[in-house]
């Protein structure tokens, strides 16, 4: 197992929990001598490829905190639960409310399908109502407005995206990706600019533009540490400039391949989960 892999989290989570891993190409020879021809750039595809995939990872489970501060100082917290399982070209995730406890009937599921636009749902128990959400639909998590692609880890399969060009940063050599969205695909950022260090090509920071190409939010990985053997993100920070918010997003815990059931991911678990912790809820 390579000592630097990808998973990319949402960015939330997720996204969520990795981040990107290959052999190093370090170009110090071309920058100290301008006459050397510099050295090719890392292949952006496999850099792509290990994010959206995770390196082959078959599943993870990871909890998650997520703090957010305004201007006015006030914070506010959630904890969230992400279960995500790889299926071929297939990746289902759950999602689900930890704390605090009147929001723990709160979950999310979601499949993304090669090429296709992303399905979400989501159910409201007192209704008995299943509701078909896009990828651009904004959640509201206790002072925080995150977008479902957002908590999907960005959804860069659904991007077009660019060779990559060599850029300098603080005097660390980057590597500059543009990602730019399929047609009718349904996200919240049409266009995304990544950044990966050459070194490593692990990930450093995201800039995401709105459809009007408006920057929105700006995030930046803050801490990796390898876990079971993958380099895994665990802290991220987030500045929403819409909304005013510096966002802190925390890996408290995070298990790969334990071999989860098709039958998490299905609408009637979603059903099921919801119904009982409502019940759980009224009862106390």
């Amino acid at each position: 197992m390579h000592p630097n892999k990808v998973v990319p989290l949402v960015l939330l989570c997720a996204l969520l929990c990795g981040c990107g891993g290959g052999g190093s190409t370090s170009n110090e020879n071309a920058y100290a001598n301008p006459s050397t021809t510099p050295a090719p750039l890392p292949d952006v595809s496999a850099i792509i490829k290990r994010m959206i995939t995770q390196d082959g990872c078959r599943d993870f489970t990871a909890e998650m905190r997520m703090v957010s501060e305004g201007e006015n100082g006030k914070r506010d917290q959630i904890e969230f639960k992400v279960q995500r399982k790889y299926a071929g070209a297939r990746a289902l995730t759950f999602l689900s409310v930890l704390a605090p406890r009147e929001d723990t009937d709160k979950a999310l599921l979601a499949v993304e399908e090669a090429d296709q636009p992303t399905e979400a749902f989501s159910y409201l128990a007192g209704l008995k109502k299943l509701t078909k959400i896009n990828s651009d639909r904004q959640l509201g998590f206790h002072g925080a407005k995150v977008t479902v692609q957002e908590m999907l880890a960005m959804e860069l399969g659904q991007y077009n995206h660019s060779a990559g060009e060599r850029v300098n940063s603080d005097g660390e050599s980057l590597i500059k990706v543009e990602f730019k969205e399929k047609t009718y695909r349904n996200l919240a950022y049409p266009r995304i600019v990544g950044f990966f260090r050459e070194n490593d090509q692990s990930p450093a920071k995201f800039e995401l533009y709105d459809a009007r190409d408006e920057l929105q939010k700006r995030v930046k990985i803050e801490e990796v540490k390898p876990i079971q053997n993958r380099q895994t993100i665990t802290r991220l920070a987030i500045e929403d400039l819409q909304q005013k918010l510096n966002v802190k997003v925390e890996t408290r815990r995070i298990e790969y391949d334990r071999g989860l059931p098709d039958n998490l991911f299905t609408e009637e678990r979603l059903k099921s989960f919801i119904n009982n912790a409502a019940r759980r809820l009224d009862q106390k």
